[in-house]
């Protein structure tokens, strides 16, 4: 059979004439009652489908002429529109001889069993027996056609008139918000000439898209110029330029292509923003990252590049490096009774002294307190000698800081590559040894390394073998120390701490054996210890009904290069039902250098199993941005070094509020640590940090005194 589809809008046409043809029947279909009249006048037709509202001649016409003509007026006609939806409209369709009137949209199914129903009855079943368009009054018709397609066209009017007030509003609430927003707004035409910016800089000297593309920061100029010519998107490039003061500013720009509807390209409109405070503060602290923040100095990560580097070239030229371990002698001594300040000043003072006297290509860095290193690359020992007596010479000169004398010298020891060690972590061991020997000389001396320095090795030997017998003793037990949101002191996690009770020595610092045990596989045995005690206790907690935060546990370097680290983090939670998300671990940025292969497994392993992942020490300059997006962290703990500095140094407070900046921006949570005193309290929530831990909340507690903590 024949099916005529008489619908303007060209997807619901579409759609009819898939579905009909998908059914059997033969189709033919237009766009206005004017082609679809014309086609049947020549055409045989047994259904004919139209829409009301159409160009041309509408769905109204067509069936008056249809219904007027003694050779057409048998063919059934079902009206389906989404316009003409009322009483009245239905009322009117069926007294101009309509079979069937429809409203969109409907089900398929059913507008196919409608379909059926028509083409197989012998008459309309909808079309009132007693009356019929060809016995009413043609000018009647004319009449309450015209009033009905008026109608709509009032409607259709107001809904406009609506419509056009929302825009108005619209464009209206668009304005309040560019004009309130940092953002400032652009436009090109199709040659990439600039000819409009609203709210720009000052001074900004860009004509066309092409002077941007040659001042693009963030990609090279030839890959966004390729953009541009392709008419493409882009998003987030970078540009600079130097304002009329002379000041480099920073434009993060964006840009979409505007086609005209027949395709051709009409230009780009696009929008920018100055970041040159967020560049600047991204390089603070990328630079800190990599670089001591009180001396400038590289720090401990950039040292053991360097480092590896030296090693590496003088293996491939054949020349010797040196490795030379500083110490401050009794700088303990100056910070406790002058305090952090003088020591911050003392520090700088040395560094200068000791950077007077070495050579343009020897590298210095600071680890930490008062440890320095320096890399000679290509110097003999015979150099190495004459320079440490220089800089212990040197060293014999009191600093005069804030008006005060003070004397402190410098113990130093060398090591040696090749003739000592090949490998770049031995050398700085020897050369630390070395550095104690010349302590226990005296202070104020150097050392170069020797075998016999392997005395201290024994002393390591003999914790090693304690660390053991802890294990199996059970030596070691674990403590807690809550951690809480500050402005109303709730409990939001604690982390778990590893404690050592010597029957002899009694409480041996973590610091002292932990060291040790990093060097060799008992590091792992004991993260294992800890995991496991910290997963049991959390269960009998849980037994006892208690309501329990996140628990935070340390995982080492060595942990983390370990194969079978994913597999005691799946089962030892699960031996004490504890879920992975009640857990989060923690690593330091140290821990995260080395990008090996069984790192990285591991760190997407560990987020796949459900366990949250802290950054520790953040801000203690081994990471770079890159870690906080590449590993997935979830939370940052900044240093307990800025906290300590809060009340007293502005920087620290810049730094923190740096930090923080970067935290809510990547969306990570950040936990302050080593908070000792109210001011700093008082600074971590004006500065935004708002969750806290240390000694001015709470110590660490064992399990029991934690339960009170629980109970509040």
């Amino acid at each position: 059979m024949k099916i005529l589809v008489v619908e303007d809008d060209e997807n619901s046409r579409q759609l009819l004439e898939t579905v009909l043809t998908a059914k059997g029947y033969e189709v033919a279909s237009f766009d206005n009652g004017l082609k679809a009249l014309s086609h049947i006048q020549t055409q045989d037709v047994d259904l004919i489908i139209s829409d009301i509202l159409m160009p041309e001649m509408d769905g109204y016409g067509l069936c008056r002429a249809i219904k007027q003509n003694q050779n057409l007026q048998h063919i059934p006609l079902i009206f389906y529109t989404a316009t003409y939806t009322s009483e009245q409209d239905r009322k009117f369709a069926l007294s101009l001889g309509a079979t069937k009137f429809l409203i969109k949209p409907m089900l398929m199914p059913e507008l196919m069993d409608i379909i059926d129903e028509v083409l197989h009855s012998n008459e309309p079943t909808d079309l009132p027996r007693s009356r019929g368009l060809y016995r009413g009054s043609p000018l009647k018709l004319d009449k309450q056609h015209a009033d009905r397609v008026r109608s709509k066209l009032d409607e259709k009017i107001l809904e406009l008139s609506e419509e056009r007030e929302k825009l108005i509003a619209s464009e209206a609430r668009f304005r309040d918000f560019a004009e309130a927003s940092a953002d400032w707004f652009w436009e090109s035409d199709e040659y990439l000439k600039i000819f409009a910016v609203t709210g720009g800089p000052k001074g900004l000297s860009f004509y066309s898209l092409t002077d941007l593309a040659e001042a693009c920061h963030s990609h090279s100029s030839n890959e966004m110029l390729k953009t541009l010519q392709g008419h493409k998107r882009f998003t987030d490039y970078v540009v600079h330029f130097t304002d009329e003061t002379g000041k480099l500013v920073y434009l993060r720009v964006s840009g979409k292509p505007v086609f005209a509807n027949n395709g051709n390209f009409l230009g780009y409109r696009g929008v920018g923003r100055d970041v040159s405070e967020t560049i600047a503060l991204s390089r603070k602290v990328e630079f800190l990252a990599s670089h001591d923040e009180l001396t400038g100095l590289p720090n401990r990560s950039m040292f053991r590049q360097r480092l590896e580097h030296a090693v590496t070239k003088a293996a491939r030229t054949g020349n010797q490096v040196l490795l030379l371990f500083f110490d401050l002698d009794h700088f303990k001594m100056v910070n406790d009774t002058l305090g952090h300040e003088v020591g911050d000043q003392l520090l700088i003072m040395a560094t200068k002294r000791i950077t007077e006297r070495v050579r343009a290509t020897d590298v210095l860095c600071r680890l930490g307190g008062d440890e320095f290193v320096m890399i000679m690359e290509g110097a003999s020992p015979q150099d190495g000698h004459r320079l440490v007596r220089d800089i212990i010479a040197a060293f014999s000169v009191p600093f005069e800081v804030q008006q005060q004398k003070i004397y402190s010298t410098v113990s130093i020891g060398v090591s040696v590559y090749p003739d000592d060690t090949t490998d770049t972590q031995t050398l700085l061991v020897y050369a630390d040894l070395a550095m104690y020997r010349a302590k226990q000389n005296g202070r104020n001396d150097f050392e170069f390394y020797t075998t016999n320095l392997n005395f201290i090795a024994h002393q390591w030997l003999e914790m090693e073998h304690g660390i053991r017998n802890a294990l199996k003793e059970k030596q070691l037990f674990i403590m807690y120390q809550p951690q809480l949101e500050n402005t109303h002191n709730q409990l939001i996690g604690m982390e778990a701490l590893i404690r050592w009770r010597h029957p002899e020595r009694g409480l041996i610092p973590p610091l002292e054996f932990i060291k040790i045990a990093e060097q060799s596989s008992l590091i792992n045995q004991i993260g294992e210890w800890v995991l496991e005690a910290t997963c049991k206790q959390m269960r009998a907690w849980l037994d006892k009904k208690f309501k329990l935060p996140r628990v935070s546990f340390n995982i080492s370097a060595r942990h983390l290069r370990s194969d079978n680290l994913i597999k005691i983090l799946s089962a030892i939670p699960a031996k004490y039902n504890i879920t992975p998300s009640m857990l989060c671990i923690e690593i330091t940025e140290y821990a995260l250098l080395e990008e090996v292969d069984i790192v990285k497994n591991n760190m997407r392993l560990i987020k796949d199993l459900g366990f949250e992942i802290s950054l520790d020490d953040f801000g203690m300059g081994h990471s770079s941005l890159l870690y906080l997006k590449r590993w997935a962290v979830d939370e940052v703990k900044i240093d307990r070094s800025f906290v300590d500095g809060l009340v007293n140094s502005e920087e620290d407070r810049v730094i923190v509020k740096a930090i923080v900046a970067l935290g809510e921006a990547l969306g990570l949570d950040l936990i302050a640590e080593g908070v000792e005193n109210q001011e700093q309290a008082d600074i971590l929530i004006s500065s935004g940090c708002k969750k806290v831990q240390g000694y001015f909340y709470s110590p660490p507690l064992e399990a029991k005194e934690m339960e009170t903590w629980f109970k509040k």
